[in-house]
């Protein structure tokens, strides 16, 4: 989505990177009614796409990240999951990992066994996607990721 392209949906406040020769697009939305403000991403990898909505609640803040790594690139968790020890962090994206944990049907690659081991070594992180859900379709000569989920 070009930034000439903007999509407004009723209701929400739209954050989004938009598409262009190093970008992919990406967006987080959020409630209106909800308070919240765009802060700038730690950093997640040389050519990943990243970025961060604080969200303020009544008594706390959230900070959402929504983060793209594209199949060549490595994925730094470091600054991310130092970010995590200091606030509420929810981490949500398309890391092209492969893992039978995140998924029984696919072979690993090396992104999943990086993801599993973070996931292994850091208690603190909950993996919300059960290998019951496909995140990745293919259709009609295309393919797209499914989000995760959602919230209010």
């Amino acid at each position: 989505m070009s930034e000439d392209k903007q999509v407004r949906l009723p209701g929400y406040q739209q954050y989004s990177v938009p598409k262009g020769p190093n970008s992919h697009c990406s967006m987080i939305l959020v409630r209106a009614t909800i308070l919240s403000s765009e802060v700038e991403p730690v950093h997640c990898g040389d050519g990943e796409e990243a970025q961060a909505v604080r969200i303020h609640l009544a008594n706390d803040n959230i900070v959402v990240y929504n983060i793209y790594k594209p199949p060549p690139k490595r994925l730094e968790a470091g600054d991310l999951l130092t970010q995590a020890t200091q606030e509420l962090v929810l981490i949500a994206g398309d890391f092209n990992a492969h893992h039978p944990t995140i998924n029984p049907t696919t072979r690993m690659n090396q992104d999943g066994y990086y993801l599993v081991e973070l996931l292994t070594d850091v208690p603190e992180i909950t993996f919300i996607t059960t290998g019951n859900q496909n995140t990745y379709k293919e259709e009609h000569g295309a393919s797209h990721s499914s989000p995760l989920s959602s919230f209010q």
